[in-house]
């Protein structure tokens, strides 16, 4: 039962990041579409190299990591609650996209870890904390704060750019932006996949732990790789029906305003993941930027209904992939 338990765990992680391929490629592909830098074919490919690069990197940085922010119980338990954690993940990533709604598999993640704990308590499995650090370090500040700020940044940021260009050609301006554009996409999507990668190879690791198998650190390397092909084709394959709702209907943007708020998310990524170490949502910081940079405008851009939504469809996972969890978790109990 464990190895079937950790086989299906394994299926689990690679579709889950499939889907994170596929439902975060918009984040970095949609503006530079949306204002003509780039074609939707060659934003989703370079998207997709740079998603591998950035998840093929990791795996050969960590090679064999430690558990860091995550520890589960090791067996049959431990297997159980990333099994039904990723699953979560994956149903709360197809819903959301169905619904044309960004949205963080960040905190499907997170919340979808604490419900399976919840469950495993409930049914006397065991008492388990299955996070390292406060769960203020994972939804308070990257789910309220950073979002925030991110908003005012790129909001602020128009106005020296806008009267610095003042008296510019539009073509030129257009231009320049376009190849500003270009070059946030790719280092959007580097970021993203070492975001993603050192989720997976973590997970991965704890799979290891779980079931008990020793392995060899290239393993992990090997791992990794191959996750991100899985990452790759997943972002290549990325749908437009996220990327309409942020880029077309949520706000309208020209090419300046596009490549402020992409600069500020590509910004915001970097600091927070290689200096302050901070688990964030690229669907968020993309979102919170393209708005702060669409609001300052002389006339009406943004429609208020789709932020609305948009803003609930972030509140509501982490209640939601909390009892997707829990009643997954429930419902493999009995063979646990």
């Amino acid at each position: 039962m464990t190895l079937l338990l950790f086989a299906l765990s394994c299926i689990a992680l690679i579709g889950f990041t499939f889907v994170t391929g596929f439902h975060d490629a918009p984040n970095a592909t949609a503006i530079p579409v949306k204002t003509r830098a780039l074609t939707p074919k060659v934003a989703l490919r370079t998207s997709a190299l740079f998603n591998f690069l950035g998840m093929a990197l990791t795996g050969l940085a960590l090679g064999s990591v430690t558990t860091h922010w995550l520890t589960v119980p090791q067996g049959k338990t431990g297997l159980g609650m990333i099994l039904a954690t990723l699953t979560a993940a994956v149903m709360w990533g197809l819903i959301t996209w169905w619904f044309r709604m960004p949205s963080s598999s960040t905190h499907a993640l997170i919340s979808g870890l604490a419900g399976a704990a919840w469950a495993a308590q409930t049914v006397g499995l065991g008492r388990f904390n299955p996070f390292s650090e406060p769960l203020t370090t994972f939804l308070i500040i990257p789910l309220i704060l950073v979002p925030l700020v991110l908003f005012c940044f790129s909001w602020a940021a128009v106005f020296p750019f806008y009267g610095l260009l003042q008296g510019t050609y539009p073509a030129t301006v257009n231009r320049f932006s376009r190849i500003i554009l270009s070059l946030a996409n790719s280092l959007i999507s580097l970021v993203h996949g070492v975001q993603t990668g050192q989720r997976a190879v973590v997970i991965y690791a704890v799979l290891l732990l779980s079931a008990g198998l020793d392995v060899a650190p290239t393993t992990y390397v090997i791992s990794a790789i191959f996750l991100a092909m899985v990452l790759g084709l997943g972002t290549a394959r990325g749908s437009s029906r996220i990327g309409y709702t942020f880029a077309h209907q949520m706000v309208r943007v020209d090419p300046l305003r596009g490549a402020i708020a992409q600069s500020s998310t590509a910004l915001a990524l970097v600091l927070l993941q290689f200096f302050l170490n901070t688990p964030v949502s690229s669907s968020h910081l993309s979102a919170s930027a393209v708005l702060g940079s669409g609001v300052n405008q002389r006339f009406a851009a943004v429609r208020l209904k789709i932020v609305v939504r948009i803003i609930f469809t972030w509140v509501i996972t982490l209640p939601a992939c909390f009892i997707l969890s829990a009643v997954l978790f429930l419902a493999l109990s009995p063979l646990l």
